[in-house]
């Protein structure tokens, strides 16, 4: 990746200072909690958090803009709320009934707030360049001494970054290992136990909470509590497995033939099919391309960004002497099939005809471009060329 951070928003070795990146993946990610204080933050310290998100930009945010249901909820761990008394008939949220809820001690929570905020687009962003997953956000805003949820896990790892307010957080065990995706947290499933780590999550602290483990947080009487619930959604080996095993099948008529007939009578031949099984494992493990199959994850990771298309209504026509750069932490990949290329990124494929490969090639290694670059193409065709990278976010002004 040609830049290490934007503009504004945080790296992961801010977000976990003092621990640094290296030794954050190595030692805690997806294996232990890990508790960072402001006072030990490499910058901004209590107020680390405040550009990405702040109680007074929620207050405009909700008073300014309507939501439909799923795009706000409320939360309270007693008595419960339920969607109705919120949610009105044609799906909008009553924002009135939000306002008056929260007097009542419920938890605001904004999923998905990237999609609406840039500073918090712009960090998932600079976190998405890290973890090869997509991250989202989850914001709570809890009025004083209240409690949104009980004591549960959540089903991917997040980072939550304290804003506002102090909450006082307790962790216990990992009864549920690694939990996969789909996996929902079912209450009483799992005894929590007794607390492993209690403590209080102060203006600008960090949390990190690996998958699986179960945790419960309060807010502190006095003043509300904000925090940003940064969520990082993995695809797994399983995932990859699942995805090579297809892939063999399309070259091996053995992996396509049909389970055996009878499966399922009470006397039928498991140790038969275990041996075809076996043989089966053998067969895709011979046939499958890895490297195809991690084509595949990459380009359907780049196509499933958002795109960052700031400045592109304000920057003005493009000329002859314009030249363009390759956006900081936009990951994209070139691929051709000798006639056609496409350049993989965030929100899609951009085509351009075999002549602009060397062109592209200079601009996906960091290197400005101007319409001069594609002149192979023609003029026109040259112009077109700056002018849809910069249109689709791949490019930016140099």
């Amino acid at each position: 990746m040609l830049d290490t951070q934007l503009p504004g928003s945080l790296s992961l070795d801010q977000l976990t200072a003092p621990v640094g990146r290296d030794s954050f993946l190595h030692e805690y990610w997806e294996r232990k909690a890990l508790h960072c204080r402001a006072g030990e933050a490499r910058t901004g310290g209590a107020d680390r958090f405040l550009p990405l998100l702040c109680a007074a930009a929620i207050d405009t945010i909700i008073s300014g803009q309507r939501f439909r249901e799923g795009e706000l909820s409320l939360a309270r761990s007693e008595p419960r709320i339920a969607p109705g008394e919120y949610v009105l008939s044609n799906g909008e949220v009553d924002r009135g009934a939000v306002m008056r809820l929260w007097q009542q001690g419920a938890t605001i929570i904004l999923p998905h707030l990237e999609r609406r905020h840039a500073p918090l687009a712009q960090f998932c962003r600079q976190l998405e360049s890290v973890f090869s997953a997509h991250v989202q956000t989850n914001i709570y805003l809890t009025p004083a001494g209240a409690q949104g949820f009980h004591t549960h896990y959540d089903n991917h790892c997040v980072f939550v970054c304290q804003v506002e307010g102090r909450k006082r957080w307790r962790l216990y065990d990992t009864p549920a290992g690694t939990p996969f995706r789909g996996e929902q947290f079912t209450p009483g499933k799992f005894a929590a136990g007794e607390p492993v780590a209690e403590f209080v999550l102060e203006p600008g602290d960090m949390l990190y909470v690996p998958r699986g483990l179960m945790h419960d947080a309060v807010s502190e009487a006095g003043s509300h509590s904000l925090h940003i619930t940064t969520g990082i959604i993995v695809k797994t080996l399983a995932d990859f497995l699942l995805e090579a095993v297809a892939e063999a099948s399309l070259h091996s008529p053995h992996l396509r033939r049909s389970m055996p007939p009878g499966f399922h009578l009470d006397d039928f031949d498991r140790e038969g099919l275990r041996a075809l099984f076996e043989t089966a494992m053998d067969e895709a493990r011979q046939q499958a391309d890895l490297d195809s199959v991690l084509d595949l994850f990459i380009d359907t990771f780049l196509r499933t960004r958002q795109p960052d298309l700031s400045g592109g209504l304000t920057t003005g026509p493009v000329g002859p002497d314009t030249q363009i750069r390759r956006r900081p932490l936009t990951p994209m990949r070139l691929a051709s099939d000798g006639h056609h290329i496409a350049l993989v990124v965030a929100g899609g494929d951009i085509s351009f005809d075999e002549p602009a490969l060397s062109a592209l090639e200079a601009f996906v290694a960091g290197e400005p471009v101007s319409q001069a670059d594609f002149a192979s193409l023609g003029e026109a065709k040259a112009r077109e060329a700056i002018e849809r990278l910069l249109a689709f976010g791949a490019a930016e002004r140099a």
